[in-house]
């Protein structure tokens, strides 16, 4: 079945993007599903979930985000000694949540809206909780518009998930956390079509990478 699923991955890279992209995609994903040994290559379209609030319509279909790319800004992210407290705004399937666990995050949660994939998500994070107990895990099935962050929240990822009206409103939540609670905030975005907003919200770029010039991610850094 999985085989399938990587078959149907690959069309859809190829016909939305191309060939070179294609194959690239999926040699990292075979090669970064049996490494963190997770199940999350399946494309999901979000308009056929079960959601919690009215922001369907301002979704992108699920995907997850590429393996090459996430190493390399998990990679970064210690680099620049990024504190505890991992958000993934639009989580899917939890593999970025697992991956964060891989590179030393011990307080990691999962936003999303759409129920079917948080309980995918809680699936694969519990494949490797016997590997990381010291770890605290939490998926919320909420809109990401309308959650709280707290004052350890710290990183926060995006894969492109929210059109612009819904990612503004992500934004101003962050900013308003951080003005409550002063701290040094990162953020993750990849294939970062709305950087602007980022950039216009105070954001600085401290990183980025591309490949093959239609992937491409970017780690932004703010101080109060």
């Amino acid at each position: 079945m999985k085989f399938l699923y990587y078959i149907k991955y690959f069309f859809y890279i190829a016909l939305n993007w191309n060939l070179r992209l294609a194959f690239f995609s999926i040699y990292n994903e075979i090669k970064g599903e049996h490494k963190y040994r997770i199940n999350t290559v399946r494309l999901n379209d979000l308009q056929k979930l079960v959601v919690t609030g009215d922001n369907r319509h301002h979704a992108e279909m699920y995907q997850g985000a590429g393996y090459y790319l996430l190493e390399n800004v998990f990679t970064h992210l210690q680099k620049l000694h990024a504190p505890d407290g991992f958000v993934d705004l639009g989580s899917g399937k939890g593999r970025v949540l697992v991956v964060a666990a891989h590179y030393g995050f011990n307080k990691i949660k999962g936003v999303d809206f759409a129920m079917e994939l948080c309980q995918e998500a809680e699936n694969n994070c519990r494949r490797i909780t016997q590997g990381f107990p010291w770890v605290n895990w939490k998926v919320l099935c909420v809109n990401a518009a309308s959650y709280q962050f707290e004052k350890d929240d710290h990183v926060f990822f995006f894969f492109n998930p929210f059109k612009e009206t819904v990612m503004n409103q992500v934004i101003s939540n962050i900013i308003l956390s951080q003005k409550n609670h002063p701290r040094k905030i990162f953020v993750v975005y990849i294939n970062p079509q709305l950087k602007k907003l980022f950039i216009n919200a105070g954001f600085k770029e401290v990183y980025n990478i591309k490949r093959m010039q239609f992937v491409e991610a970017c780690i932004y850094e703010k101080n109060l």
